[in-house]
């Protein structure tokens, strides 16, 4: 059968295409899952810098679910890969080690742009064998936002001063209840830190009195000194301000544990055994809730970290050991939230209720389904459509699945419906994720107020279970610990509503209040007054 030139021209014309196609590329055709410890995926990536930062490049191009927000900023992706690729490969050519401050310098220059409120990163250096962790959303926000950052969240509102007879009347508290995990181990870390203290002194000061250490009781006594060298190292803790002291808690517990570990049996020679603080109790996410009933019977609640789901969810319910500090924590935190939805209850039922006060402040998110017990208590039971979700479905930076609507679960049991008086939320710098995501619900009320400053910008939702990689390309991207890279960045990502109706992500931008009011620190730190409640509180008094 005769066949015409153009055929021919057509088949010569794609072996060639095909040719320079794939003789051009980089790496192979095979879709790399970098999900994984996949070998054919990071085998360059354990061998060299330039093999590593091509893995990185590649997995944040395929995985990332914000390209759009990015290129709304300026960045050039495909540029960063042009600049930086023959930076790593000198690294490859250096005769010299590559030090853990160059390396992360160097990848600081390019995540620094990235806007992601979550997203953490770890990249291995091959010639020290220790991993650098980068996280640009926190170096962002201190940048952009200065000193604010660190003032927000270094003087926190006890509300001590509101129980008492020196602030106006307005803002005095008619009644006051209070649950801290926080308080629990830095009571419990004092004590029995000063007590081992004491002991270790006197057992030294017996020892030397007696001429010092023999054979027999030598091992126990230098065990001893040992023990209150680390001992002496805590106490230092204890002379900080209260508020610097809860920053260094994560740091504290985990350290004390060793402790008790380790000198388990010395503690208990010198009469002063020490008990670990549960890993419940170190862990839970709500840290701190403080409810408080001010003049005009207006409900406030304060929660340091969405974690209510745990006390109270039949699923995720984390049931304490009889006996343990976690339980009498656990016991407090269902009584300080049960005396705020009940006093609401009663209160409205009443027609007293003067509106409510919901305290997100420093509160670093957690639990989506906290929502029913925070402003889903005073929503109908059924769910509330809250805003959109996308996600990642391809390999494509703008490849997504359809758009969901995101129906964040309400209160379900029988409650009031709060519709007809004022529901504040204070938020600021240092509020995240869940914390963001409750200010936005109750600015999206019609009865809703947000008076503070401008929220984090983490609002993306996370699964970063690796093993869901493939369904969705997103999520996470390599091996904690194990691959030369690893990525923690978001799954799903949130659209809300702009002026104009349009669906758009605020993503590293966060959500602005209605009522811009910066924390005084001059007048906590000075009088104990809180100008942000303060000014919620006019703000209810007023309607």
């Amino acid at each position: 059968m005769k066949r015409n030139i153009s055929f021919y021209h057509f088949i010569i014309s794609s072996f060639i295409v095909a040719l320079c196609a794939t003789s051009c590329r980089p790496q192979s055709d095979d879709l790399l899952s970098y999900g994984q410890n996949d070998v054919q995926a990071y085998y360059e990536a354990n061998n060299s810098f330039a093999g590593e930062f091509k893995a990185f490049w590649t997995a944040m191009n395929e995985n990332y679910g914000i390209w759009d927000v990015e290129e709304s900023y300026g960045t050039d992706w495909d540029a960063v890969y042009r600049t930086y690729l023959p930076k790593f490969e000198e690294l490859d050519k250096r005769q010299t080690q590559v030090t853990n401050e160059e390396l992360m310098a160097l990848y600081k220059q390019i995540t620094d742009t990235l806007h992601d409120g979550h997203m953490s990163l770890q990249v291995k250096n091959l010639h020290t064998g220790l991993y650098i962790t980068l996280t640009p959303h926190l170096d962002r926000v201190t940048r952009e936002r200065g000193t604010r950052q660190n003032e927000e969240s270094m003087n926190v509102t006890t509300l001590d001063k509101y129980q008492t007879t020196e602030v106006p009347a307005t803002y005095r508290a008619l009644a006051y209840d209070a649950a801290s995990s926080d308080d629990i181990i830095i009571a419990h870390l004092d004590s029995t830190v000063h007590r081992v203290n004491r002991a270790a002194i006197a057992y030294i000061a017996k020892i030397d009195a007696a001429g010092g250490p023999d054979e027999m009781n030598n091992v126990v006594y230098e065990s001893v000194k040992e023990l209150k060298a680390s001992t002496d190292s805590m106490m230092n803790f204890f002379l900080m301000p209260r508020s610097s002291l809860l920053a260094f808690i994560a740091i504290m517990r985990p350290l004390y544990n060793q402790l008790c570990e380790k000198y388990a049996l010395t503690s208990q020679q010198i009469g002063a055994e020490m008990v670990p603080i549960e890993d419940m109790l170190g862990e839970d996410m709500v840290k701190t809730i403080r409810f408080a009933l001010f003049d005009g019977n207006i409900a406030y609640l304060r929660l340091g970290g969405c974690g209510l789901t745990g006390h109270f969810h039949p699923v995720y319910k984390q049931e304490p050991i009889p006996g343990s500090m976690y339980e009498s924590y656990h016991l407090a935190v269902e009584r300080v939230w049960h005396h705020w939805f009940d006093t609401i209850q009663t209160l409205h039922k009443s027609g007293d209720l003067g509106g409510v006060i919901i305290d997100m402040r420093n509160n670093g998110g957690g639990y989506v389904l906290d929502y029913q017990y925070l402003l889903g208590a005073l929503l109908p039971s059924g769910g509330w459509n809250s805003h959109q979700l996308r996600v990642k479905n391809g390999i494509g930076r703008l490849d997504f699945g359809p758009i969901t609507p995101f129906v964040v679960t309400t209160y379900e049991a029988e409650h009031e419906v709060i519709n007809d008086r004022p529901i504040v939320v204070l938020a600021n710098t240092n509020s995240v994720s869940m914390a963001e995501n409750t200010t936005y619900g109750v600015k999206s009320q019609p009865n809703g107020c947000f008076i503070g400053t401008r929220t984090f910008g983490g609002l993306s939702a996370l699964n970063p279970d690796p093993e869901a990689y493939s369904e969705t390309y997103s999520g996470a991207f390599g091996v904690n610990g194990t691959t030369p890279i690893w990525g923690y960045i978001p799954k799903y990502v949130c659209l809300y509503p702009n002026k104009d109706g349009e669906y758009k992500p605020v993503e590293g931008y966060g959500f602005e209040p209605d009522i811009e009011c910066p924390l005084d620190v001059n007048l906590w730190q000075t009088t104990g007054r809180d100008n942000q409640l303060e000014k919620a509180l006019d703000y209810i008094h007023s309607k």
